[in-house]
């Protein structure tokens, strides 16, 4: 579609994303910046470890959640691999690379 995609991949007993969801994703500065440039957020909700989801985080390296993947619109940009605790600096940041 030639949008940004934002994928959060997380779980219901992760505290670390429960936090990184409430203070940085949460922040009106981030949802605004999502919301100008459009970006297609979706979530992967590993909870019950599903397979597929395993799967996705192993190609990413990761066996365990958090896990924050931002994909600009240009398909032949390199995803932006985001921290595992973030701020919503780090977000707007990585949100700039891709404008």
């Amino acid at each position: 579609e030639g949008k940004p995609v934002f994928i959060d991949f997380t779980a219901s007993w992760c505290l670390s994303c429960q936090v990184n969801k409430k203070v940085a994703f949460g922040s009106e500065e981030v949802q605004k910046a999502f919301s100008r440039l459009g970006v297609n957020a979706l979530i992967a909700d590993w909870t019950s470890r599903d397979e597929t989801i395993t799967r996705a985080l192993a190609e990413f390296g990761r066996n365990s959640v958090p896990l924050y993947v931002l994909y600009s619109s240009d398909p032949n940009r390199e995803p932006i691999i985001l921290p595992e605790l973030i701020t919503p600096g780090i977000v707007l940041d990585a949100l700039k690379e891709i404008e």
